[in-house]
């Protein structure tokens, strides 16, 4: 009995860890890249992007299976948006074209008076690289009327505190942290060594019908290695608040706790033949 009791378990966790993964197409069409995003109370008046090399962004799906917290969306990266796919099996992936930067700026007007969009920002520069000088950054900078110079909105919850790898990590803001370095097993079905919990950026009280831009910045920083992401969740960008953040979870977890489940009803199915 034991032994068929392992054997299943097993089956379980290995259906777990690869019925579902990441999926990312490259595109470099500006529009293309906003519209996935675009959300309701907004309207896209222009765009621009520049990459930090061919393939450096896109779309994705299956986010939530992967255990980031968004199902789908856009995914803007300092390297290569492909070498996201999970499982994390390097330590420091870097794309080709490493060192540059990536920006899609969007003009736009609110319909609202508010921008929100929900987004999740990766790094494989976590956890070795906290406090150095190689420090990736991204930012959201925002300009129009009434705003002096350019604003940052991609903030820590409830702070003014721009979001990096050194303000979210194991041990500052840890409790907006999920670790996915091999020294914590990997649980995540992602490449990237760590990554936020999803954030909400936020602007409000802009002026209705205004024009307003925003870019979406990610950079190297101190070298040409180790890639960093943001992934904005689809349909998000608007004037409205999207839904309720969600927490991330090891991508096994879901589908192990279903296995479990189904295991329970086999054994009471045993005990009452």
């Amino acid at each position: 009995m034991t032994m068929k009791l392992t054997a299943v378990l097993t089956g379980v966790m290995l259906s777990a860890t690869s019925a579902h993964a990441l999926t990312v197409t490259p595109s470099e069409d500006g529009n293309a890249l906003a519209n996935s995003i675009l959300g309701a109370g907004v309207t896209i008046n222009n765009v621009s992007y520049s990459g930090a090399e061919l393939g450096a962004s896109g779309s994705f799906s299956d986010g939530n299976s992967s255990g980031i917290g968004i199902d789908e969306g856009l995914i803007l990266t300092s390297g290569e948006a492909s070498l996201a796919v999970g499982p994390n099996t390097d330590g420091g992936t870097t794309g080709s074209g490493g060192g540059a930067v990536t920006s899609l700026t969007i003009d736009f007007t609110t319909q609202t008076g508010d921008l929100f969009f929900n987004y999740v920002f990766a790094s494989e520069e976590y956890n070795e690289f906290v406090n150095s000088d190689f420090n990736d950054t991204f930012d959201f900078l925002l300009s129009g009327p009434g705003i002096a110079g350019s604003q940052n909105i991609a903030l820590i919850p409830g702070t003014s505190t721009a979001v990096e790898i050194d303000t979210v990590n194991n041990n500052v803001n840890s409790e907006f942290y999920n670790d996915n370095d091999a020294d914590a097993g990997s649980p995540f079905d992602i490449e990237y060594d760590g990554f936020t919990d999803v954030f909400l950026a936020s602007a409000t009280g802009l002026t209705i019908g205004e024009e307003y831009s925003i870019s979406l910045i990610v950079s190297d920083i101190g070298d040409g290695a180790f890639d960093s992401a943001v992934f904005i969740q689809g349909g998000s960008f608007g004037g409205e608040e999207p839904e309720p953040n969600v927490i991330p979870v090891p991508a096994s977890l879901p589908l192990l706790l279903a296995g479990l489940g189904g295991l329970g009803i086999l054994r009471r199915r045993n005990k009452s033949a």
